[in-house]
């Protein structure tokens, strides 16, 4: 499933190779697989494996892809990242938070405007930087 074995300089081995894969949208699959010949008697833990480490749909296709050795097909994974400049995090957080600006405008404000938008907020009587 093109997975690729990453070394551990600092500890060797240890008790467990780690793997990682690079999707086509940019997201980084990470896993480890033990050395033990132990079974995973946990189900949630299982569950985590495939779902969130593995970037799986299900166990079915866990097997599925064992037994073909085809790669699993893996939908487009989150939302698209922003065409040109985003903002930067603390601003989006004053915004939302302290000026009440929705999620929605502040995604359509430039910097320039954003910081404005904040900066005017700030100078309101009663309003706090906190």
């Amino acid at each position: 499933d093109g997975w690729t074995k990453k070394s551990t300089i600092r500890r060797g081995e240890g008790d467990h190779s780690r793997f990682e894969k690079r999707l086509d949208d940019g997201t980084i699959l990470r896993t480890r697989a033990s050395h033990s010949n132990e079974q995973i008697g946990d189900r949630s833990l299982w569950r985590h494996i495939w779902r969130d480490q593995l970037g799986l749909e299900s166990e079915d296709e866990f097997w599925r892809v064992l037994e073909t050795r085809q790669p699993a097909h893996r939908p487009r994974a989150g939302p698209e990242r922003p065409h040109g400049p985003s903002l930067p995090a603390w601003l989006v957080d004053a915004l939302v938070r302290q000026a009440g600006v929705p999620p929605d405008e502040v995604r359509e404000l430039t910097e320039e405007e954003a910081r404005q938008r904040l900066h005017d907020h700030w100078s309101e009587p009663g309003s706090s930087q906190s």
